[in-house]
């Protein structure tokens, strides 16, 4: 294995984030090595290979100092996405959820703690939204400023992580209050079991947000402090 292999090898094993973007950080650290080794074979005819590639390996830095900058640029690739599926699928939800509810109303008139738990929750739905939007533009706009982008991923995966329990329970309560249709804690749980893959995959994006900011074992690197490029969508 060469120099440039073996650093790579070992910066994709200290990574971790979205695939795509880790698969082109890789692309990118292998080529810039290859072609500083180049220039070093172009300036020093004398030296080998080996010798130019383990000079570039040398001269771009050791692995766990470059790590964390890398690792901080997929945390906020990761809370990029986790906030615009978030911004787009709270409008989606309460668009389906209000055809839901007219295309079965009944003639029943709902309960005064109905209506406002159903109120309370479009409210949060739509400030749910546009603060996922704003989340969107700060990631565009402050990461590259920011003193640390870190926390404003863990601000996003813990808005996630709030919203999407605020939404189980709010639904599992319209269930079991809904005028004329009603029913028991349990067959609310039941009946709500279609809704758990795309619960699941919005808890996953919030935990993940949160997993790649945490500091991690000896050796294996930590989240930089330090501003970050905000990757595209």
């Amino acid at each position: 294995m060469t120099a440039i292999d073996s650093y790579v090898r070992e910066l994709d094993r200290r990574l971790h984030g979205p695939r795509r973007r880790k698969a082109d950080l890789i692309v990118e650290v292998r080529d810039g090595l290859r072609d500083a080794a180049d220039a070093v074979l172009a300036d020093s005819p004398e030296v080998g290979p080996a010798e130019a590639e383990r000079q570039a390996v040398e001269e771009f830095g050791p692995v766990p100092a470059l790590a964390p900058e890398f690792q901080t640029e997929l945390a906020v690739a990761q809370a990029w996405r986790t906030a615009w599926v978030f911004a787009i699928a709270l409008p989606l939800v309460m668009a389906v959820t209000t055809l839901m509810w007219r295309g079965g109303g009944t003639s029943i008139e709902p309960g005064p703690a109905y209506l406002d738990v159903a109120r309370a929750t479009d409210l949060f739905l739509v400030a749910a939204s546009v603060s996922f939007a704003v989340a969107l533009l700060a990631l565009r706009l402050l990461a590259r400023r920011a003193t640390s982008p870190v926390a404003l991923v863990r601000a996003v995966g813990g808005a996630a992580l709030v919203t999407v329990l605020a939404m189980m329970g709010s639904g599992v309560f319209l269930t079991m209050g809904a005028p004329g249709a009603g029913t028991s804690l349990w067959g609310a749980l039941v009946g709500g079991l279609p809704t758990l893959p795309g619960y699941g995959l919005l808890l996953y994006l919030g935990v993940r947000c949160l997993r790649l900011t945490r500091p991690r074992r000896p050796g294996a690197g930590r989240p930089s402090r330090r501003p970050a490029p905000v990757p595209s969508a």
